[in-house]
């Protein structure tokens, strides 16, 4: 007697692309990337997402969203809404003052890794703190901004 075959679904890391033209990504955001991916809820699920639960501790609310200090001590990491979805970034202090702005895409292409909820997104940022891992299959990308820092100017200039 033959065994009844199984089958495993296949992961749902993402649940959709958004056309860029369908988000409110500004011109000088990330230019090459023709939209957005949305994170699934298997790779929400592997990184220790899980839903109605309060967002991670640590993160406060800065000027264009909600910031954490990275575990360098030195990184921000940043989650902000763009319309119904959360971007995930991170800040790096460069030398002379100046920040450079990153923000995390997927590996085959340039577009950026988004999130339905703000603790989704903080959630992502963490476990991508300091190099993408299984199952994100990604990497921190320059969003094309470079910015000086100083008291009299927001934190953000990306908003």
């Amino acid at each position: 007697m033959s065994r009844p075959a199984t089958f495993e679904a296949a992961p749902r890391l993402f649940d959709g692309i958004i056309d860029r033209a369908q988000t409110e990504m500004p011109n000088w955001y990330l230019p090459s990337a023709d939209g957005a991916l949305i994170a699934g809820e298997d790779m929400l699920d592997a990184v220790g997402h899980r839903s109605g639960v309060r967002h991670p501790a640590g993160w406060s609310r800065g000027i264009s969203g909600f910031k954490k200090t990275a575990r360098d001590g030195t990184t921000v990491l940043w989650v902000q809404q763009c319309g119904n979805f959360w971007i995930i970034e991170r800040s790096l202090l460069l030398h002379g003052g100046y920040m450079k702005d990153e923000t995390l895409v997927f590996v085959s292409g340039s577009r950026p890794i988004w999130t339905r909820t703000r603790q989704a997104a903080m959630q992502l940022a963490e476990h991508c703190d300091p190099m993408p891992r299984a199952p994100v299959t990604g990497y921190w990308a320059d969003v094309g901004n470079v910015r000086i820092v100083s008291a009299q100017l927001p934190y953000r200039s990306a908003e």
